[in-house]
């Protein structure tokens, strides 16, 4: 008996399965559909890679807020990227400041699903007056929202290996605002459902 193909196993971030929870209707199918045919990485097409590497490496080698700008821009493969990288830039530094960050090591997780791997990888570990804090970066044009930041929240507070005393965040970078997340046990139904839902469309897409 020829046995029966066995569905690909899907890999995704916690930034694309979060934005698939936030629509509605067909975008779900839609978002997963992109997400199912977009091919491997390449390096070209990641648009905020440049300033997002950048921005890591000038806390994690101690390169300092000023050499963000110029690795950044040196980065840019694609001159569409000029307008947005400024003004990334230009928020982020803004938003450093004066304060003392101090840089550690944010560890990466996987949650394993049948058929299904959700990659949480936060993108900065940084003590802040202190306090560790583990930070997604968000970088699009549009707000972050609160439905975005509360599903997020629950999947980081049930999935990662929060050190202790560490706070989870996401930081707004155009708006130069640190959202502080807080736990949100209450959407677990939420989001099970939503995994189920996703990797059922998945297999279909």
């Amino acid at each position: 008996m020829t046995p029966m193909p066995t569905m690909p196993e899907c890999r995704i971030s916690i930034t694309d399965f979060v934005d698939f929870v936030t629509r509605a209707g067909m975008p779900k199918l839609t978002k997963v559909r992109q997400l199912k045919h977009r091919g491997e990485y390449h390096a070209y097409s990641d648009f905020y890679r440049g300033i997002r590497e950048a921005i890591i490496n000038a806390h994690a080698h101690e390169r300092g807020k000023l050499s963000i700008g110029p690795a950044a821009i040196a980065a840019i493969e694609v001159d569409k990227r000029r307008r947005h990288y400024d003004a990334l830039i230009t928020a982020y530094v803004g938003w450093w400041g004066r304060k003392k960050l101090e840089w550690f090591t944010p560890e990466q997780a996987v949650r394993r699903f049948e058929g299904f791997h959700l990659r949480i990888n936060p993108e900065l570990g940084l003590s802040i007056d202190g306090v560790p804090h583990i930070i997604k970066l968000h970088f699009k044009e549009a707000p972050l929202s609160k439905r975005y930041s509360e599903v997020l929240a629950c999947i980081m507070y049930e999935s990662y290996p929060l050190p202790p005393s560490a706070e989870i965040a996401v930081l707004d970078i155009r708006r130069r605002r640190l959202h502080r997340l807080s736990p949100r046990p209450e959407l677990s139904a939420l989001v099970a459902g939503e995994l189920a839902a996703f990797s059922a469309m998945w297999a279909r897409a």
